[in-house]
Parts: C-alpha cells; sequence; structure tokens
C-alpha cells in the first residue's frame, strides 16, 4: 500500500506522483525499488527504508548530520580536518590499535595520503583535496622517520603513536605549514626539545 502523505520535520506533506514508481514532496524525491524498499533524495544525499516515512527520516537524519559536520569543518583547522576525515576514513577511533587485522594502520594512512596526491580519483573530490593537504608531512616523514635522519627519541615516539594520535600529528603538521622536508626537519626537531624538555 503506498502511503498518500509522510511527515517532514513534524508537518504533514502529500505525496505527488510524477511516474509508475516515483513521488514528490517538498522537494524531496521518492523512489519505490523493486524491492518493495524506499530510497527518498535531497540534492546530493538520500535516504532508505521499508516505508516512505522511513526513507524520509533517514534521509532528514542525514541531512543533519552532513550539516552538522559542515558546521565544524567551517571552525576547524586544515589539519583537524585532515584529522577527522583520516579517521572517519580507516574507521580509527580513539582506542583503535596501530596494527589491525595484520595490517600496519600507520602505513594505511600514509598510502592514503599518496593515492589522492597521485592517483585522481582515489577518493572523492572533497577527500581528495583534504588528504593532498598532507603531503609535505607525509614527504617529512619519509625522509625523517622512515628514513631515521630523526633523533632516535622522536622516531620512536611517532612509531609508538595510536592511529588517532598520529593523524593528529600530520593534522599539526599541516597546521604547521609543513610543506618540505626541511621545514619537517625543523617541526622533528622542535618536537625532539619538548620530548626531552618533558624527560628532564
Amino acid at each position: 500500500m503506498i502511503e498518500q502523505s509522510i511527515t517532514i520535520n513534524g508537518i504533514k506533506a502529500t505525496l505527488t506522483a510524477t511516474s509508475a514508481v516515483t513521488w514528490t514532496a517538498s522537494s524531496i524525491d521518492l523512489r519505490l525499488r523493486p524491492n518493495l524498499t524506499w530510497r527518498a533524495t535531497r540534492g546530493e544525499l538520500a535516504g532508505c527504508g521499508d516505508t516512505a516515512q522511513a526513507a524520509i527520516d533517514d534521509l532528514l537524519a542525514a541531512e543533519r548530520k552532513s550539516e552538522k559536520a559542515a558546521k565544524l569543518a567551517a571552525r576547524s583547522t586544515k589539519g583537524q580536518n585532515f584529522a577527522r576525515e583520516m579517521r572517519t576514513h580507516l574507521h580509527i577511533g580513539a582506542r583503535t590499535r596501530r596494527y589491525r587485522k595484520g595490517s600496519d594502520l600507520h602505513a594505511q594512512i600514509l598510502e592514503s595520503i599518496t593515492s589522492a596526491a597521485w592517483h585522481e580519483g582515489s577518493h572523492d573530490a572533497a577527500r581528495q583535496e583534504t588528504f593532498r593537504t598532507a603531503l609535505g608531512a607525509w614527504m617529512s616523514y619519509e625522509k625523517h622517520i622512515a628514513g631515521y635522519r630523526a633523533d632516535c627519541k622522536v622516531i620512536s615516539h611517532i612509531k609508538g603513536l595510536t592511529p588517532y594520535q598520529f593523524c593528529a600529528l600530520l593534522g599539526d603538521m599541516i597546521d604547521a605549514g609543513i610543506s618540505n622536508v626541511g621545514e619537517g626537519e625543523r617541526f622533528f626537531a622542535q618536537l625532539r626539545t619538548e620530548l626531552y624538555a618533558q624527560a628532564a
């Protein structure tokens, strides 16, 4: 049975048929799919459900989440946006360990940066642009940390970071304006000074 009306943010709206399997209501397009589930779309966002109302509710939740994320991104630095987006991309939480199912998350983070920088279309456009901001940090890491040029205390500290903390470190490097290995060397030298000061 096709619903005649749905509720959008507490307001009743009538469904208007546009074809045998599509309807519209308050700028939301609804489609009854072959598996008898519903899909609601507005702009770039979509929601799904067993009923038209469930699909609308799912779409509205996605819109609220998107709006909240946009507000957060607007008041965050480039580095904070990078860290948040990378954590989302690789499903990294505050308690996620470095090695998960036999793979090194530090390596996956760095690989995501390089694929964004050198392989167009490896991520969606917004994510690709966000990840590219970390290219200078990646180059510095490769030369000074992976290449064992930095102080051993700095290398040990960075290799001991959780994936969550590693994303934050790369974000700090972005915010520090690291765009080449020379700037990265100065960043790691400052980190060395801070680590030895904490140990004293």
